[in-house]
């Protein structure tokens, strides 16, 4: 069926309008389907499409269908052809952001020239809030649901995470997206001064106020306000944000005459204001206004599947002016891969641009990442290093290093049971040629089966698989650290990525 991220569905019956939609959709690069039945299209959605050209000359059973397909799908554009009467899609439709209806009589001009604003918009959320995690997708479908009304958002979250991105999200898709968008920090500015800046003053209140000012609520006018760190404002500015909040007005320093201001309040923190207000350093009342809605923004180690489409982007957006880059290994992958990102994407994205500024000009190793780190791997911790063999190789060794170090472990248990003298040296667990390297000797290229089952001794039965094996070792090393799967990793000497593909094999998740 072709590209999913470039096709275009026209769900129409008449062959006029399907032909008008084709042309519009090939004229702009996407691939276009027609669809004429409504369950093809369901399922049709399912499976990607990039925008959807609705004919209103449906019948409404069949209208009503696809609103309420459509209404699962909020980052898919809508374009409606109003061929029939608009009354009902407006009553069955849930108001999307990325929804147009375009009235007839119409040209195929007309209908591209639609399709590409449409197109344009879901581009840039999916460019602002990048990744293809169930948790970003959700976030999108908020972002689209709650954007349209007027209702006031508290945006929580880790340091690093993006929640001005949403700020700007919520503004970009509300109807005030052409009116003013002011964001203020309430940390970095100082508290004698916050104040001023959000509420203005007279001229004469106070030593070189010369002339009148205008706070960013009144320069925001019709418009939203993002105020950043709302946790780190002083209890005197909190009672006059209560005001404008719930009135809808403010009063200027030194003046006395209430001004009506027309704004979306929007606020952020990375502190746990319940906490704050149990506390008595944020106001109960304050709070409750703030969070008509609340967005949680979930850490970068939360969905770390996002880590190297953000990579891609980044280096997308760096390497434009900056031709020497040679890109990441795939070690250097594996490790931003697998670090926790305490900073978030912002720690992700400075990294990157450092690299691609002034990284070597060969593939970036993890060595090269190391000093950039915010919380660089212990020193015992294994590094990744190039080698000639396939990753599947790899991964056995490192089980099989596993399954003998385990081995000495229970042999030394038995000798202590069994009471053997220290001094006595014990059998040895399997022989070595000297003439072969650690790896030659467990590799899969030189071990047979029956060889496996020989050196390793009683860890394997008579009628067990390697297989067996390692799913013993795995549920040994989980039991040994209270269930810790990344500590269990580190035990098993294997990347914790490789440790959760060994889980979902051996249904032990």
């Amino acid at each position: 069926m072709g590209d999913r991220r470039n096709r275009g569905l026209v769900l129409t019956q008449d062959p006029a309008i399907a032909q008008l939609g084709r042309q519009a959709l090939e004229q702009l690069g996407e691939q276009p389907i027609d669809v004429r039945e409504v369950d093809a299209f369901n399922a049709i959605v399912e499976r990607g499409a990039t925008i959807v050209i609705v004919d209103l000359g449906m019948p409404d059973r069949t209208l009503k269908t696809v609103a309420a397909t459509l209404g699962n799908h909020r980052d898919l554009p809508v374009l409606v052809l109003a061929t029939g009467s608009p009354a009902l899609w407006h009553k069955i439709s849930r108001g999307n952001p990325l929804e147009a209806i375009l009235e007839a009589p119409f040209a195929e001009n007309d209908i591209a020239t639609a399709v590409e604003e449409l197109l344009s918009k879901r581009r840039w959320l999916h460019e602002q809030l990048v990744g293809s995690s169930e948790m970003i997708q959700e976030l999108r479908d908020q972002i689209l649901l709650i954007a349209p009304a007027p209702v006031t958002a508290l945006i929580t979250g880790d340091s690093g995470t993006g929640k001005d991105v949403v700020a700007r999200a919520l503004h970009q898709y509300s109807p005030r997206r052409d009116r003013p968008f002011r964001a203020v920090n309430c940390a970095a500015i100082p508290e004698n001064l916050l104040e001023n800046e959000l509420f203005g003053h007279e001229k004469g209140a106070f030593t070189d106020a010369r002339a009148q000012y205008h706070g960013v609520f009144e320069q925001a006018d019709g418009g939203t306000v993002f105020l950043d760190e709302i946790g780190e404002m002083a209890l005197s500015g909190q009672v006059r944000l209560l005001r404008v909040v719930e009135e809808r007005e403010v009063t200027r320093i030194g003046g006395n005459r209430p001004i009506p201001v027309d704004v979306r309040l929007v606020a952020a923190t990375n502190l746990d204001l319940r906490q704050a207000v149990a506390k008595g350093e944020f106001r109960r009342d304050l709070y409750h206004r703030l969070k008509v809605v609340e967005l949680n923004l979930a850490p970068l180690r939360s969905r770390r599947q996002d880590i190297p489409l953000l990579i891609d982007h980044f280096v997308s957006l760096y390497s434009k002016s900056a031709s020497r880059f040679s890109g990441f290994s795939q070690p250097a992958m594996d490790l931003l891969s697998e670090y926790d990102w305490p900073g978030n994407v912002r720690e992700l994205r400075n990294i990157v641009e450092h690299v691609v500024f002034l990284g070597p000009d060969r593939p970036v190793e993890p060595a090269d990442l190391f000093s950039q780190l915010e919380s660089p791997p212990s020193g015992d911790r294994h590094l990744p290093v190039a080698t000639s063999k396939t990753p599947d190789q790899s991964e056995r060794e490192l089980i099989y290093f596993a399954l003998l170090d385990l081995k000495r472990e229970v042999s030394e248990l038995k000798q202590l049971v069994q009471g053997r003298p220290a001094e006595m040296a014990p059998r040895p667990l399997y022989e070595v040629d000297d003439r072969l390297t650690a790896a030659e000797i467990v590799s899969p290229d030189t071990l047979t089966g029956s060889e496996v089952g020989s050196e390793v001794g009683e860890v394997q039965e008579a009628d067990g698989t390697l297989k067996d094996l390692e799913r013993e070792a795995i549920e040994r090393a989980l039991n040994q650290v209270g269930g810790n799967r990344r500590r269990a990793a580190q035990f098993l000497g294997i990347g914790v990525r490789t440790l959760y593909r060994k889980l979902d094999e051996y249904g032990l998740k």
